[in-house]
């Protein structure tokens, strides 16, 4: 019985704790919305990008392949998400520069082109093609 009083009881504790609030200059992914990142490239770019008052601003995690239909409906799911992710996503890709637009080479390598036509290599191909 008193176990499962102390689990109400830490439960209540941590839904009664408020959201954490950011400060001004804080561009910190928030715990609760880890970044999304289509290419392994988006993540390394966004990491080099430090937080002026905590430095590293997200945890950093291995790159899963992601599909391109799953790519493409980021943009939509990135709408519903709090204000401190949309700052942080800004301060890693400036709108003036992004989005990208992925282009795909004859090779199947994929590109990000930017705004200002700067093309970076986001994947290669996994085989060579075939002739």
């Amino acid at each position: 019985m008193q176990r499962g009083m102390l689990q109400r009881i830490e439960h209540l504790e941590e839904v009664a704790q408020p959201e954490a609030k950011f400060s001004i200059d804080c561009i910190c992914f928030p715990d609760k919305e880890p970044p999304f990142f289509g290419f392994p490239i988006e993540q390394e770019l966004a990491a080099q990008i430090k937080c002026p008052i905590h430095g590293k601003r997200f945890r950093s995690r291995p790159h899963i392949y992601v599909a391109k239909w799953r790519r493409q409906g980021e943009k939509a799911r990135r709408k519903r998400l709090s204000p401190q992710y949309h700052k942080a996503w800004d301060a890693s890709f400036p709108t003036d520069l992004w989005p990208a637009e992925e282009e795909e080479a004859e090779d199947r390598s994929i590109f990000l082109k930017l705004k200002d036509g700067t093309r970076l290599l986001a994947d290669g191909p996994v085989c060579s093609p075939r002739e």
